[in-house]
């Protein structure tokens, strides 16, 4: 079990590539974490990950897709596809940790086209689908709660049967939901990661105060056109979309956890009044604020 206790002092947004050396004896990496909380470590790699949350809290980013997470969290991402888990600020006082299980393997970890076997034509259409990042509820999430909780103690044979048997679960899972939008196609040029680095870094820390895009056009030093069509290109959004979710996930939070009115939410979020929040709660949840505080509490 791998324990980090460092906190960063400040949120990197840029994205770095994860070298994973699984030993000589597996054909892929499956570790467990324990740790004061979840960094901002906004990383990529080659590897397709399966990551299960055991215990924390706080936001998950995928790609363009930016929700709160919570126990339970399963998610399955595709090769080279941006993510990251960000606990809230950990209460120096609060002596709790936070728990996770990750599996990483290359596609061809088994071999070549040994995915593309008749019996697992399924499993094959699942890592399809993961390039956008997929997060699992329902049976076939608590099947694989279960296995992935135990795999890392299995032998390597074992180890291996439980991954495949994991994936056919997945597969055939009813309850499965895409991540990053379909034409979310991440920038690595260094240019730009420097750019997208200082402007993410910049909303993430200003997201709750009056943004404009003319402002984070200066933090990129560029025009407010050429911002626009920079900020789309990395990622897959519009500037106003990738705040407003941002604001979205924070009201998310305050609404599960707090008995504050809705109002007083919609401000603290970011926003300038009840009417834009309410419009952009719907437009992003497909439920107003209210029904999602009723739907959560029910839950």
């Amino acid at each position: 079990m791998f324990i980090d206790n460092t906190w960063p002092d400040r949120i990197d947004m840029n994205p770095f590539l994860e070298s994973i050396s699984p030993s000589s004896e597996v054909s892929f990496s499956c570790r467990g974490f324990t740790l004061p909380a979840f960094t901002f470590g906004w990383h990529f790699h080659p590897e397709i990950e399966l990551t299960l949350i055991v215990r924390g809290e706080g936001k998950r980013f995928v790609g363009d897709d930016i929700a709160n997470f919570r126990a339970g969290d399963l998610c399955l991402l595709g090769p080279n596809l941006p993510h990251t888990w960000l606990s809230d600020q950990p209460n120096p006082t609060d002596n709790s940790t936070c728990e996770s299980v990750v599996i990483q393997f290359l596609p061809d970890c088994f071999g070549d086209g040994f995915f593309d076997r008749p019996e697992l034509r399924a499993v094959a259409r699942l890592l399809r689908h993961a390039r956008q990042g997929l997060q699992f509820t329902g049976p076939a999430r608590d099947a694989a709660d279960a296995a992935m909780r135990q795999m890392e103690s299995l032998a390597p044979l074992p180890r291996m049967l439980a991954l495949l048997d994991t994936l056919g679960r997945l597969a055939g899972s009813r309850h499965a939901k895409a991540l990053s939008s379909s034409h979310f196609a991440p920038t690595f040029a260094e240019d730009d990661r420097r750019r997208i680095d200082e402007v993410s870094r910049f909303i993430f820390d200003h997201a709750d105060e009056p943004l404009r895009l003319e402002d984070a056009a200066d933090v990129a030093h560029l025009s407010a056109s050429g911002f626009s069509r920079f900020f789309r290109r990395a990622t897959g959004k519009s500037f106003v979309r990738y705040v407003n979710e941002l604001r979205v996930a924070r009201a998310c939070r305050r609404l599960s956890e707090t008995e504050d009115s809705i109002a007083a939410i919609a401000f603290e979020s970011g926003f300038g009044n009840l009417a834009n929040f309410n419009r952009r709660f719907l437009e992003i949840k497909q439920l107003t604020p209210r029904e999602f505080r009723k739907q959560f509490a029910r839950s």
